[in-house]
């Protein structure tokens, strides 16, 4: 109503003062006695308004301005209009507030510092405090730091805040946020020892951030000193401080500590339990988080988030799937992060009926889908098999990013697909989007699956030669593979030998596999002593250089290796297939009679037995 109000009779110099006045109040600053209290974000919602709207109603808000306190003052005329005395025009009329401390006039840089999120205006806006002087206050290089950090620019903040003689707690808060979030933990800690130092007084703020600056790198000897600080102080925590130590506690493995602070609370704190959820998920302490998510007597979204989210990090897909279907039930909002592991789960578990829905039901909320969400939905059908499903949702989305492009040619290069990742590189690259490490991850796989050696080559060579990535080990491991099942396992061999760090598993793994495909025994012994070395528990590379001597014809060592299998008790993983019918997801292994009704699938395929057609 309040906003009817405003929009059709607050604009030009005809409109009734009142209900304008009252109207607008309410809409943008309900929780404000006087429109004119710059504590909060008052002034900041007027402006933005007035900005958007174009029209400057004379006398708006004339009657709620102050002139004994800091805030706003009317001046003589909106602006563009001319103007006589200070706060009356040439009819003696009340005009629009401007913002003021004290008696002298904030420039309008810093009242618009607090609406722009735009780089190139904040430093313009950074460029007029500099050349009026004005930079020098205190408060308004905050605001200037407050609007780098927002942004992700914290080296512009940084710069910023070393100029400021005296930084106040603010600004302290602010900057320690920011290189918090900007992945400099370590700068964030000895910025507040420099705080101290300077004998201010942490506040709220200050101490959550710093927080979750140790809760970053596992700083628990510092978290449990500022923990202490806090005691000291005198201050009481609220729930974000609690929260916060819940966090550092937990992912420095200090779980019971993390109970001990959660215990202080008397009464229902969702937020601190929703930390708890999440860090015992972390730990991988799945059944007390989901004891701890059953005994909560109200949840929001984050503790839905959590633990679907947890689940799918956990492996445990199924549980995940369950627990988003009684999120929808339950009707509570469905937030991104809860999608997007939905989408996960059903991606590792082959439930494309249940993806499919989750799209659907995205599609109907009628939101913008964000690139993270539309990244999600296309990785879900790839591993579903459904990949052209995944394209079309590709071609649909107006922004992507290096990580959409990599999910949809990685899809195409396990699908087998080969030319088209090559296309799908040519545009991305086309487009402005530069390819990284992943990105030819899938490029050198694609390769290996369509057996194209000497493109694999040029695209590995072109790495370093054009877009200046060092090859790691995974693309060594694309390459051997590559050359591996072509039969080219000399050069496989002088590949692995020009490598600067040292051949994993996963190399000498590809390179086992050829020789047993081409039946070299030498270099596949090579390759066995080299796994034993690093893998010397695994029983999977002792199976797979048995096969080889089994083609050879060497049962006798065959039947030793098997015997070493049995008596060292060695792990053998076995391969897993999953199919969805009817919404339900059947898993089966090679040689498996575990299933209910085996016989009967045994018998739609003529098999007479368990791996015998």
């Amino acid at each position: 109503m309040n906003y009817t109000i405003i929009t059709s009779r607050c604009k030009g110099p005809q409109y009734p003062p009142e209900p304008c006045c009252d109207a607008f109040k309410e809409f943008a600053c309900p929780y404000t006695d006087d429109i004119n209290d710059l504590s909060n974000n008052c002034s900041a919602q007027m402006f933005h308004y007035i900005n958007s709207n174009g029209n400057y109603p004379i006398g708006l808000f004339g009657t709620l301005c102050r002139d004994d306190k800091i805030g706003l003052i009317c001046p003589a005329s909106p602006p563009g209009a001319e103007t006589n005395d200070v706060g009356a025009d040439s009819n003696n009329s009340p005009n629009i507030c401007i913002v003021t401390m004290a008696s002298s006039c904030v420039p309008v840089a810093v009242t618009l510092l607090q609406m722009c999120t735009d780089l190139k205006e904040i430093r313009q806006l950074h460029t007029r405090l500099v050349v009026s002087g004005l930079i020098d206050r205190r408060v308004n290089a905050g605001r200037l730091i407050a609007s780098y950090v927002a942004c992700g620019e914290i080296c512009e903040a940084l710069s910023v805040f070393h100029t400021v003689h005296h930084p106040d707690v603010f600004a302290y808060n602010t900057i320690i946020r920011g290189l918090t979030k900007d992945n400099c933990p370590h700068d964030s800690l000895l910025l507040y020892s420099e705080l101290l130092q300077r004998n201010l007084t942490p506040d709220n703020h200050t101490y959550t951030y710093v927080l979750k600056a140790c809760s970053r790198i596992k700083a628990v000897s510092e978290g449990k000193q500022l923990h202490a600080q806090i005691i000291k102080a005198g201050k009481k925590p609220d729930s974000y401080i609690h929260s916060s130590m819940i966090n550092m506690y937990v992912n420095s493995g200090e779980t019971h500590s993390a109970e001990r602070v959660l215990a202080e609370f008397s009464e229902e704190n969702v937020l601190a339990k929703n930390s708890m959820i999440t860090g015992y998920m972390n730990q991988g302490e799945v059944n007390a988080a989901r004891q701890l998510f059953d005994d909560m007597s109200t949840r929001d979204p984050a503790s839905w988030s959590a633990m679907v989210t947890g689940y799918t990090r956990s492996g445990m897909h199924t549980e995940a799937l369950v627990v988003f279907q009684e999120m929808i039930a339950s009707k509570t909002p469905v937030n991104e992060s809860t999608l997007v592991s939905a989408l996960s789960a059903c991606g590792h578990s082959g439930a494309l009926d249940q993806g499919r829905w989750i799209h659907v039901y995205i599609n109907r909320k009628g939101d913008n889908i964000s690139v993270n969400l539309g990244t999600s939905i296309i990785d879900m059908y790839a591993r579903c098999g459904c990949i052209e499903f995944g394209y079309q949702v590709f071609k649909s989305m107006p922004e992507k990013d290096v990580v959409t492009w990599g999910v949809i040619i990685h899809g195409f290069a396990t699908h087998g697909s080969a030319e088209k990742c090559f296309q799908l590189l040519d545009e991305m690259v086309s487009q402005g989007t530069q390819p990284n490490k992943v990105i030819f991850v899938a490029i050198l796989t694609a390769c290996s699956h369509a057996g194209l050696v000497d493109l694999g080559r040029l695209y590995f060579s072109q790495m370093s030669s054009l877009y200046n990535i060092r090859p790691s080990v995974q693309h060594y491991g694309c390459m051997v593979d590559l050359l591996s099942r072509a039969g080219r396992l000399v050069e496989a061999e002088e590949l692995i030998s020009t490598m600067v760090e040292e051949p994993n598993t996963v190399i000498w793994g590809a390179l086992l596999a050829g020789c047993r495909l081409h039946k070299d025994l030498r270099l596949g012994e090579y390759a066995f002593k080299q796994l034993v070395k690093l893998e010397p528990c695994s029983g999977e590379r002792f199976k797979l250089v048995s096969r080889l001597l089994a083609d050879r014809g060497e049962q006798e060592r065959v039947q030793k290796l098997r015997k070493e299998i049995r008596d060292r008790n060695l792990e053998i993983t076995q391969g897993l297939s999953l199919i969805e019918v009817d919404g339900e997801i059947h898993e089966f292994g090679a040689s498996d009679i575990d299933h209910r009704r085996y016989q009967e699938i045994y018998s739609v395929f003529k098999i007479d037995g368990p791996g015998r057609f």
